[in-house]
């Protein structure tokens, strides 16, 4: 007969949320740009400064001679046809919604919840499924079993909840209590029992602080939001301030570097999917944004050969082990730092090459290199790993 049993919740004594979410809130203590600053270009700003630095250019070099080939080579009916692809996926959700604030609702949680890349190996092996799939799964499943998601809903969520609606195991291997016995086995913490804290902890912080600032959802925040200035930079920044889930930053050498990476992820998705329909959501800055840069895409801009990492980074990526945070940081940052170049190259006055209905801007950049990052002869490629982040 044997008895398994469950670990506590662990939640933080100060605010009684899971210990791990509070761990990967790693930029919480980084200070957020002045006041009246564009957060699109404090993230190009800041990312620039960092990678041409001391610090920076000794961990990750930007191969600005390999901009224009690039640029020459790429394939423009595939970089539209990938684009409209990642622009319609929300139209693509096969779910009913009764009204456009229940829809947006989800939308905004699903990129919210944009998470777990670092578990990408661990969560194919026990649930076959890659983070993004987990996350849409979870979610669809939340949204379908009826499951309360305003303020109070995502407040009211369990550990046990976030593993029946992501399929997330809690518990791992049995072990004998003591050596030699098998009468009595106690359960190991599952490797993915961390992923699940980090998301109920998102939900629950973010729940706790829509409801104390009388916001009825996630939704009912961005509407309001959204209504008072009508820009992604106006939502972008209003969301970062309010979520610490979403306060995607770093510090480097007392320097702060920006990503703000799920913060733009619901403004780009808000837009893509309601901006036609809805005045509010027809942001006019949208080609502004930045790269959404998540484990994928500087993988993929490495393997263009548009970013260089040291010796040590690239051996990690390449074995599947974790990267530091600094290291995490300038492989992030030389990503956006690449696209912004490739961007100017491909819209120079001088450069021969011509766009197709698609405009190619950070954002454009980002949904061509996320899908291509799914071909077959480029998804066997090593990814970025870091797992104590609630970013990517």
């Amino acid at each position: 007969m044997g008895l398994i049993t469950e670990l506590s919740n662990s939640p933080d004594a100060s605010t009684g949320l899971p210990a791990a979410w509070e761990r990967a809130c790693t930029g919480e203590g980084v200070p957020l740009p002045p006041a009246l600053t564009n957060y699109f270009s404090a993230v190009r700003d800041s990312t620039s400064k960092f990678i041409g630095s001391e610090d920076g250019q000794a961990l990750v070099k930007v191969n600005a001679s390999n901009v224009q080939p690039y640029v020459d080579g790429l394939d423009v009916a595939k970089f539209d046809k990938y684009v409209k692809h990642i622009n319609s996926w929300s139209r693509s959700l096969p779910l009913v919604f009764d009204n456009q604030a229940q829809n947006l609702n989800l939308i905004a949680i699903l990129d919210l919840l944009q998470v777990g890349s670092g578990f990408r190996s661990e969560l194919h092996e026990a649930a076959n499924r890659g983070a993004s799939d987990t996350i849409n799964f979870g979610c669809m499943s939340m949204h379908i079993s009826q499951t309360p998601l305003d303020a109070r809903g995502l407040q009211a969520l369990t550990l046990g909840d976030v593993s029946r609606h992501f399929g997330i195991p809690l518990l791992g291997k049995e072990r004998p209590m003591s050596e030699g016995n098998t009468a009595v086995m106690i359960s190991e913490a599952s490797v993915l029992r961390p992923l699940a804290e980090i998301i109920l902890g998102i939900l629950q912080d973010t729940g706790r602080r829509l409801e104390q600032a009388g916001f009825a959802s996630f939704a009912d925040f961005i509407i309001k939001m959204c209504a008072e200035k009508p820009t992604a930079a106006h939502l972008v920044q209003k969301l970062v301030s309010a979520f610490p889930s979403l306060r995607d930053a770093a510090s480097v050498g007392g320097q702060p570097v920006y990503f703000f990476k799920k913060a733009q992820l619901i403004a780009y998705d808000i837009c893509q999917k309601f901006g036609k329909e809805d005045a509010k959501f027809a942001f006019p800055d949208i080609a502004d944004m930045t790269l959404f840069a998540d484990n994928v895409v500087p993988a993929v801009a490495q393997h263009h050969g548009l970013i260089d990492p040291c010796p040590g980074i690239r051996a990690k990526i390449a074995s599947g082990r974790e990267l530091t945070l600094q290291e995490t940081t300038a492989m992030r940052a030389a990503s956006i730092v690449a696209a912004q170049l490739v961007v100017d190259c491909a819209n120079s006055p001088s450069s021969e090459f011509k766009a197709g209905a698609i405009p190619v801007n950070q954002a454009t950049l980002d949904s061509f290199w996320w899908h291509e990052g799914k071909d077959a002869d480029i998804r066997s490629i090593p990814r970025l790993v870091c797992k104590n982040t609630v970013y990517f």
